[in-house]
């Protein structure tokens, strides 16, 4: 019986080329390549240790927030602001709030004076909301102004 480590390790170049791909779909693949018959649960947990092998684990992730938010303090002091909130030992990600420089700046010289803020659900492991703010520019384009990424849309939040 092939363990879930000889799976991903059969896996992870078809993945990179298949990234849309699900379980199933790696399943029928071991099972043709190899002819053997395969677990659905030890397709999907082959499959997710070769994405974890691909591009690391979710949670160490979240230190790359950190690495990209001082590099954009170098360039850009003042733009990316990432709040933690501590549950129970641990510090977790809370929301992070980013309006570039630059991105300002053109805001002020040439779009009109207002803004427009939506946002969009975020499905997956972790979830939450994706807020942006627009604005027009003088060709009538949308502008980006700043994004934040949240918990929930609560008045907190959106101050």
């Amino acid at each position: 019986m092939p363990t879930q480590g000889w799976v991903a390790d059969r896996l992870a170049e078809w993945l990179k080329k298949n990234p849309k791909k699900g379980a199933k779909e790696a399943k029928e693949k071991v099972e043709s390549d190899y002819g053997i018959k395969l677990k659905y649960s030890k397709a999907w947990s082959g499959m997710n240790l070769a994405l974890q092998q691909i591009h690391g684990k979710y949670e160490e992730s979240f230190q790359l927030l950190f690495n990209w938010k001082a590099q954009m303090e170098i360039s850009s002091p003042g733009t990316v602001e990432i709040e933690l909130q501590k549950i129970g030992k641990k510090m977790c990600f809370k929301r992070i709030f980013v309006a570039l420089k630059p991105c300002i700046d053109g805001f002020l010289a040439g779009c009109r004076p207002f803004t427009g803020v939506d946002a969009s659900s975020l499905n997956g492991k972790y979830t939450g909301q994706l807020a942006s703010a627009t604005a027009v520019d003088g060709h009538n384009w949308l502008y980006y102004v700043a994004y934040a990424i949240f918990d929930s849309e609560t008045k907190d939040n959106w101050v």
